[in-house]
């Protein structure tokens, strides 16, 4: 396969913070990048889609080649190192090789929301856990908040203006929707972020400055038919 795709096309939905986080780095990286919004009830089942991709969640992204070759990727995570190793440019989402503890750190941050906290915000589980007679939405604030603050004991560790040092990086690409959702789940408000997570707040004012966040964080678009 050449180097870089030819076009690159996101399926998603506006408030899915793990494709808001393909949509960030897209921008910051001046990718061009077709995006296909669903709607969050009928297109997951539809059985295109679960061609697909088989777990019917979003975001997928579809890369093709100039050979009319394609690769289809289904996790967040995967489309952040993809995007990275397939476009060099002025924007890293890591820091240099010849620095393994910064690029270590950026991931171990990106991790522990993707992995740690990101699951629980899933509708497949909070219909589950609903399902089993206890209330989703509340579990699901409650993971959210304790996120922040574990980020918070974390971040401190290793930022500077953002996450990791005073250049953007994965860590940040992945935390800004996830704040963005705790402001609109009600999981925190600004003066709790301010006063229990301030490295956060600091940070997530930095990136609010930013365009690409701002564009590419958590829309409120409506989808059409």
């Amino acid at each position: 396969m050449a180097l870089a795709p030819t076009r690159l096309h996101l399926h998603s939905t506006p408030l899915s913070s793990c494709s808001a986080r393909v949509r960030i780095a897209a921008r910051l990286k001046s990718i061009p990048l077709t995006e296909q919004a669903l709607r969050p009830t009928a297109s997951h089942d539809a059985i295109a889609y679960r061609r697909l991709n088989p777990t019917a969640t979003v975001p997928t992204l579809v890369a093709t080649y100039p050979n009319n070759e394609s690769l289809t990727l289904t996790q967040s995570l995967s489309m952040l190192e993809f995007l990275e190793e397939s476009y060099q440019g002025a924007v890293r989402l890591l820091p240099p090789v010849t620095d393994m503890t910064t690029r270590a750190q950026a991931r171990d941050l990106a991790a522990l929301v993707a992995c740690d906290v990101q699951p629980v915000q899933s509708a497949r589980v909070r219909r589950r856990v609903v399902a089993l007679g206890q209330d989703g939405e509340r579990w699901a604030r409650e993971v959210l908040w304790r996120g922040i603050r574990d980020y918070e004991g974390l971040v401190r560790r290793s930022a500077g203006r953002f996450s990791v040092g005073d250049e953007v990086s994965i860590a940040d690409v992945c935390l800004f929707p996830m704040v963005q959702r705790a402001r609109r789940e009600h999981a925190y408000d600004d003066l709790a972020l301010a006063k229990e997570a301030p490295s956060v707040s600091r940070i997530m004012q930095a990136l609010e400055g930013m365009e690409a966040f701002r564009d590419g964080g958590l829309q409120t678009f409506d989808v059409p038919d």
